[in-house]
This record gives C-alpha cells, structure tokens and sequence, in this order.
C-alpha cells in the first residue's frame, strides 16, 4: 500500500509540472536592508560536509499595521567539491498558493568574484509537492523548481525571494521562530523583523540568548540579529523526539495560553453540532449500549473506524475543522474533524468532553516555550467522567475493548478548548493496561535425541493490543509467520513451524492473543569440551531486546532515547525427563530509575517442571549524561540473569548458575567415598592370614596379598614398595649346589 502511494504522489508531481516558467525575476523589495556575502572567507574544511559551504543565510519580515506581511530570504553557498554541484544546482522554495504569492528576485552564480545571472538559463517550474501524501493529508503547497545549468565547483550560487500573505486562520495573531544554528557552517547569518502593529511582542531563546537589537520608532519596533563564523551543532543519535539541540529564537504577539485557548475555541465551537445525522448515530448507541462506559468506548471506535483518516488542509482548512454533520456525510476527516465528531456525538449523550490541542512532539518542553497558536499539530478529546479524565485519539486505529483499558496517549501537555482554560493541562497516560505478556512452553520430556514440542502464547493489551492489530492487518498471517520463524531461528536455527498460527481477538478486554507451535530439532548441544554433555539453552528473547547495553560514548552531551512505555513478562515452563534434575530456587531484581526488572527461578521436583519467570517495565523516555554510567552497570546486572543454560550426561544434571552446583558436590562426595572403601579393602586384604598361601624367597609378603595390594591401590603400594625393598630385586642371591656326600674307608 505504501509503495501505491507513493506512485501516485510521483504521479500527481509529474502532471503538475507545467511547461513554462509563471515566476517573473523583480526588484528587490525597497524596505529591506540589503546583505551582501562574504565571498573571500577561508573555508573551515575539516567541517564542511556534502561538497557545500553556506555563506550567507539572510531572512527579513515585514509585518505592517494593516496589509500583507511580508518574508524576505536571501542565501549564497559556496560549491567546494562535486558532490555539492547536485545539492546546489537545484533550488525549490515552498510555498502555499492560496494565500501567498511569490517573487524572484535574485538568481546568479558568482564565479572569480563576477556576478553571472542564471535566470534566462534555469529551467524554473512550478510543481505542486504535496510532501505529506503518504500521511493523507493534502495541503495545497506548491513548490517553485530552480535547475542551474552550468554549475562548477568553486561557484557561489546566490538566490533571494520574497513570499507575501499570510494563513488568514491565524487572524491578528503572530509567531514565528528562526533556527540561529545548523548542523554544518554558516559564515554569515542575517535576521530582521520590522514589527508595525500597536502590540508588543515576546521574545524567547531555547538556548543561550544571542545579542538581539531592538531599535524603536513611535510606528515601528526592529529586531535585528547578526552572527558570524557560526560553528556547526551536534546531533547525535538515539535522542528523545522532544529534544533539540538547536538554539531557537521565538517570537509572538499572544501574551498567554487563555488567548490561544481562545482563538481555538472560535475555530472549533461553531463546528460542534447536533444536527440531525449526529442525533441518528447517538440513537443508535444507546439502543445498542445501555452503559456509559460502553456507549463512550463504542463512539470512539465508531469515528476510529467508519470514519477514514484524510485532511484536505487547503488555506483556512489547515487548522478550521469541518462541522461534525459534514465529517458524517462525507465519511472522511483529519485530527481536527474526527475530534469535532467525537465531541458532538459524546455531548449529545450527555458527557463532558471538550476538543484539545496537543504537539507530539515537543512532549514536557512545551511549556517552555511562547503561547502561539504555531506550536501545536494535532487535536484530540477529552473526556471527563465520575471524577476521572480521559484522553481519547479519534485517530487511532485498532483500538478494542472497555473504555478503562484503552490505551491513552500521553504528549505531557494539553490545550482544553474552552472560555474557561487559563493554562496547559498535565496530561497522565493510563499505560497500567499497556503489556505483553509471553508465556512459553516446552516439552523435553524424551531423550535428547527426540524434537522439542515449542509452544508460545503472547497475550498483548493496551497499545501493544493497537500494534499487534495494526501489524495484522497489514501483514497476512503467513507472512507473520515467517517472520516469527525467522526471529526464533537467532536461538534456535533448526526450529519449524508445527502448525498454524491462530490469532484470538477478545473484544471483552480489548486484548489479543497469538499463539504459535513449533519443533526444534537438535535442541540438545553437546559440549565442545566434553561431547558426552548435552546442554539446552533457554533465553528471554521478549525482553533482552529492551536491555541491550547501549554504545554511549563517554563525552556525549545530549540526553539518550528509551522505549517506553513498555510492560512485557515472560514466563518459560519446561517439563524435564525422569532424570534426577537438582536446582536451586532463586529471585533475582534490579530496581534503579530508568526500569523495574526481576526474575524468578521455581523447580517441581514431583513433576520434573522447570519455571522461569521475566518481567522488565520501562520508568522513562531517556537518559541524560550523567547517568551514562549508572544506566550501563543496570542494564549488565539484569543482562547476566537473562538466559539460563542446563546440562544432562549420564543422569548427573547441572545447570550454568552458581545454583546448579549441588550436583557437582554430590560427584565429589561419591568419588571421596569409594576411594574410603577401597582403602578399608587394602587394610582387610593386608591382614589376611598368609600360611597358607607360602612365598618365594626374596618376597617378604605373600604374592597373591602383594599383586591385590598393588592394584587396588593404583599402583601407590607397588611404588611404595619398590622404595623400599629395590635392593633385593639388584642384589639376590646365588643358587647354591647340593652338598658332596663322602663313603667311609
């Protein structure tokens, strides 16, 4: 399906690309101050990246007391190596048609310090973009598509434009905000604001303040920052989504959130309704739902899925909602209109909701930023019932089950949409329901030559429930299982599966339950040092995804991203052969600030069941620095309790973990005893009477006592006795002849 939206996004840009230029180079417009670059500056080569160095970076606003406002840029770069020619030789400046107009004003290369106009030359085309097609949101903006020809390394390519009008939703209210960093070098940075209305404005840095000149007249106030030489800024990876390592300067004329709650509440008031439409949907749920809970649970999932996501978000539109009883006839809607219909439809069965605006991403900073309408990008419901508060997402997919175990999402602030609102709302994520939960069976109950029955039951709630459903429904359920196979084959390489997957939907409890049969052949290794030991391997792979020890560098410097929420257990019960298995029963936890981990191990000697028991749940989003450390030796604590490995040969069993070491005892203590034995055997053996057994000269003890002696003692007495006696076997001595008898005379 994707890859279908993005053909025909690039087919809605190729027929949108007319054939003849409609932008017309002009004057430069008179109330600027113009900026010049500095062409000669050395370049900072160990910085630059993708061929280009950016000289001059120079944006003007002209905001009059009554009329259009007005945006000036103006930018130089200098091409270093070829690979900047591509980035450089083609321009496109955004912008939207219906309310804006566009000027050309500049568009040269400079080449040996001489200014070249390119304009007769480029090829300049206006091309309707629509960047946000594969979110199905349709906006309107339009691109205006600069190719330079003739572009070498070693030019400069100089632009300046200017774009007039202004979103008409926003009325008299005014933000705006300019990056004053980037993540390569800039030479040379220009801001200007020539502010002429009667109210003032505030101004707020995210970082360290930069000199700001401020210069007044009795009509008009001037903001005016300059930089030279500005380093580039670090991004590193792995960062939370609310964090930005960019220094923002902000502006705005609204001196409160009471006045943006304000204007939100004129957009969104109107377009809250009860016509007859809505008042037909609210009959049907409450013929059809006699409990509160259950009417609210089936309203949210009546505009999550008979009501389809697309935002047609052209000038006003962009953030003035379509009425509820237009969203119903037309079955489609943005955040804005799924939240109208929400709020119509839970009003007129008689509950407290209220639409509110939120910003995904700016997470717990938004407060630390200036009231303005222009902080916000998206809109969701909440409700309040018997004491509690509810936040509810019209746009979210897949959601199931009663209201109190729906997954809510948390952006850290609200903006209620009320007369009322003064300030933003802490919002609280309900994430108790949010888990997964793994249990895991297997069979080695044969010999270890036999397969291994593998049964996994994964039972998911919350937001794990959402996105299991959301997988499903985008993947058949071959194709997931395939990739269940390819993940358990990292552990077990000769696993297949047994018999088909069956996926049960419990709309009672909102979870989902995915069970999976498999065999692993070969589950028993044998030891590299000792082929006649057998080891099986058992391993948490559900959780040891969330404990992997993290590659931070020792001098980072920005706070380091988590998953979370997560609540995941999994449970391993293995049934064991008739062997005499020996186990010690143990609990392991780690309990720090970024996560909740344990284990237990519990052995039934009765019917030879082996348990292991995992839990890990996430207590953060991110890390900072200074917590590098601490957080590495937490995640290596619980990442050494993972896995547990057990052995079986010749009905001695041992386990990898210190616990397993009884048998090992028991070994010695039968080895130590039969070498006792033996010894009493020696001593019975010494003391046997020897008369009638008779011994060869030479020999002090009889031969048959001597050779049981040797042997029973493994030789020590044969050793013992050569010691002492060696000078007989060296020094015998001679057989003497028979005595001469003589006869008498």
């Amino acid at each position: 399906m994707k890859q279908l939206t993005k053909y025909f996004a690039a087919l809605t840009l190729l027929i949108s690309l007319p054939g003849v230029a409609e932008v017309a180079l002009s004057p430069l417009p008179q109330w600027i101050v113009s900026q010049q670059p500095a062409l000669n500056s050395d370049v900072p080569e160990q910085d630059i990246s993708n061929g280009i160095y950016y000289l001059l970076a120079d944006t003007q606003m002209l905001v009059p007391a009554n009329g259009q406002r007005q945006i000036f840029e103006h930018y130089a770069s200098l091409v270093t190596s070829s690979k900047g020619l591509e980035q450089a030789g083609q321009i496109s400046i955004y912008f939207d048609p219906g309310y804006q107009q566009i000027a050309l004003h500049q568009l040269n290369i400079i080449r040996d310090n001489t200014a070249i106009n390119r304009y007769p030359q480029a090829r300049i085309s206006l091309v309707q973009t629509e960047q946000d097609l594969e979110k199905l949101l349709y906006h309107g903006e339009t691109a205006l598509n600069i190719v330079i020809p003739d572009l070498r390394v070693g030019d400069i390519v100089e632009y300046s434009y200017s774009l007039t009008g202004s979103n008409p939703v926003f009325a008299d209210r005014f933000n705006t905000s300019q990056q004053l960093n980037w993540t390569v070098p800039l030479q040379q940075q220009y801001w200007r604001l020539v502010w002429q209305k009667p109210d003032s404005l505030a101004y707020r840095f995210s970082k360290d303040p930069v000199p700001l000149q401020i210069s007044k007249t009795p009509d008009t106030t001037t903001y005016t920052l300059v930089q030279h030489n500005i380093r580039p800024v670090k991004y590193e990876d792995n960062t939370p989504q609310w964090y930005s390592p960019y220094n923002i300067l902000s502006l705005s004329n609204s001196t409160d959130w009471q006045d943006i709650a304000r204007w939100g509440t004129k957009l969104f008031a109107p377009a809250i309704d009860d016509s007859r439409a809505v008042a037909l949907q609210v009959a049907r749920l409450q013929r059809d739902y006699p409990e509160p809970e259950q009417q609210i649970a089936a309203a949210l999932q009546f505009v999550q899925t008979d009501i389809r996501y697309l935002g047609i978000e052209l000038a006003e539109s962009s953030h003035r909602p379509a009425s509820a009883g237009q969203v119903l006839q037309q079955r489609y809607g943005d955040c804005k209109d799924k939240s109208v219909l929400l709020v119509s439809i839970l009003r007129q069965l008689g509950y407290d909701a209220v639409p509110v605006l939120v910003n995904t991403e700016y997470g717990i900073t938004l407060p630390a930023r200036l009231p303005s309408a222009g902080v916000f990008d998206h809109a969701i419901v909440k409700l309040n019932l018997d004491g509690k508060s509810y936040w509810l997402d019209p746009t979210r997919n897949f959601q199931a089950g009663p209201l109190d175990t729906l997954y809510q999402p948390d952006f850290g602030f609200a903006l209620e949409l009320t007369a009322m609102t003064r300030e933003l709302t802490t919002m609280s994520s309900v994430d108790a329901h949010t888990k997964t939960a793994i249990n895991e069976h297997f069979r080695l109950t044969g010999t270890p030559k036999e397969p291994v029955d593998y049964k996994v039951s994964t039972v998911y709630s919350g937001l794990d429930a959402d996105r299991s459903r959301a997988q499903f429904a985008s993947n058949s359920v071959s194709q997931k299982a395939d990739g269940y196979v390819q993940f358990y084959s990292r552990y077990y390489p000769t696993i297949s599966q047994a018999e088909p997957i069956i996926k049960a939907d419990d709309s009672s409890t909102g979870s989902i339950t995915v069970t999976e049969f498999y065999q692993i052949s070969d589950f028993w290794q044998a030891d590299a040092a000792a082929p006649s030991k057998l080891n099986a391997r058992f391993y948490s792979n559900g959780i040891s995804s969330y404990l992997q020890t993290p590659e931070i560098a020792g001098h980072r410097s920005q706070p380091y991203a988590l998953s979370h929420p997560v609540n995941i257990s999994q449970t391993m019960t293995i049934e064991l052969n008739d062997i005499d298995w020996q186990f010690t029963e143990e609990q392991v936890e780690e309990h720090n600030p970024f996560f909740h981990y344990q284990s237990q191990l519990t052995f039934d000697r009765d019917s030879k069941t082996l348990t292991l028991h995992y839990q890990y749940k996430s207590l953060t989003d991110h890390i900072m620095p200074d917590q590098r450390l601490a957080y590495i030796a937490a995640v290596n604590n619980a990442r050494n309790d993972l896995n547990l490995t057990i052995y079986q040969y010749d009905a001695v069993n041992e386990r990898s973990q210190p616990a397993a070491s009884g048998s090992n005892s028991k070994l010695i203590f039968l080895t130590l005893a039969g070498y006792m034995m033996l010894c009493i055997l020696c001593i019975a053996l010494w003391l046997l009477p020897t008369g009638q057994y008779g011994h060869k000269s030479g020999f002090p003890q009889p031969m048959f006592r001597f050779i049981l002696t040797w042997l029973l003692t493994f030789s020590l007495y044969g050793l013992y006795w050569c010691l002492k006696n060696g000078h007989l076997l060296n020094n015998r001595p001679p057989v003497s002849a028979s005595p001469t008898v003589s006869g008498a005379d």
